[in-house]
This record gives C-alpha cells, sequence and structure tokens, in this order.
C-alpha cells in the first residue's frame, strides 16, 4: 500500500483518539481506586505532612 500524506494524518488522528480513550480509562480507575482508600482525617497523633515542614525563609 502507498503511504501518503492522508493516511499518515489518518493514522495520527487515530492513535492520538486511542491514546485519549487509554487516558480516560486510567484516570477513570484511578478515581474508582480513590473509593477504596479509608478516608484520612488528622487527629493529634496523625496531623498532615504540611504541618510538619518547616518555616521557609
Amino acid at each position: 500500500m502507498p503511504d501518503t500524506k492522508n493516511g499518515r494524518e489518518r493514522k495520527g488522528r487515530n492513535k492520538r483518539t486511542q491514546r485519549r480513550e487509554e487516558l480516560y480509562e486510567a484516570e477513570v480507575d484511578a478515581l474508582d481506586d480513590d473509593e477504596d482508600l479509608p478516608p484520612f482525617e488528622p487527629t493529634r497523633d496523625r496531623p498532615f505532612l504540611a504541618d510538619e515542614l518547616p518555616d521557609a525563609e
């Protein structure tokens, strides 16, 4: 099959669409994984990490 500019452009669009779909699926999977995590609520014995950082000068 001869290589044509139109064919290369179409292949590029298809690949871009395929990659976009893969990213959307990965994002949805990551959101679903977050729902499985226990809720994080800081307590006195488990504060936010940012509370432990030194002040920037």
